[in-house]
């Protein structure tokens, strides 16, 4: 009488999220650097977001399979970092060149001209102190009122006007022409 000798695969073991983190980091840093362009405060942020969602799903994630699980994570955040770049730079284009006044002529030299303008502005925008540029933000580019900006921030009119009034300054003191949208 044969008896069948059946494999039993040891189970799969939870990682701890200091090992993981210790054992990947390296990795998912040179794998956001792939999209990066250069920018490794951006490689940064992309990789503090991945293990961000590591510790969110930690409870089920397995040694065996974790690599692939924070490559394809690493992509996606990525790819959608990407993405939000992308719309800020239209929205930044359509506020110096909106699609009313006349078409910008399509030579090359404008086109750079265009894409300089726009490098500019966004640098410009990233000078300022980081509550003057969530709220320079929000009222160039999503057309919020100071009322709206006030309510999404927790914050009172008086100080979102305030630091409205202060990155105004600081922007015209660095040469860009800001209009405060009051009638």
């Amino acid at each position: 009488m044969s008896r069948a000798v059946h494999y039993k695969a040891p189970p799969a073991r939870p990682v701890s999220f200091d090992a993981l983190y210790e054992a990947h980091v390296e990795d998912v840093y040179a794998w956001a650097m792939r999209y990066a362009a250069g920018r490794t405060g951006w490689a940064e942020d992309v990789t503090h977001d991945v293990f961000l969602k590591a510790w969110e799903h930690q409870t089920w994630l397995r040694e065996e399979d974790v690599r692939g699980w924070l490559f394809r994570v690493t992509q996606n955040v990525a790819f959608s970092a990407l993405r939000r770049e992308k719309t800020f730079r239209q929205r930044i284009t359509s506020l110096l060149f909106p699609e009313s006044s006349t078409p910008p002529e399509s030579t090359p030299d404008a086109a750079l001209e265009r894409r300089e303008a726009v490098i500019s502005a966004t640098a410009t925008l990233d000078r300022l102190p980081g509550q003057e540029r969530v709220v320079m933000t929000l009222k160039l580019l999503d057309d919020l009122s100071q009322r709206e900006i006030a309510q999404l921030l927790s914050l009172s009119e008086g100080y979102v006007s305030k630091l409205i009034s202060r990155a105004q300054g600081r922007l015209t003191a660095w040469g860009w022409k800001v209009d405060d949208g009051a009638p």
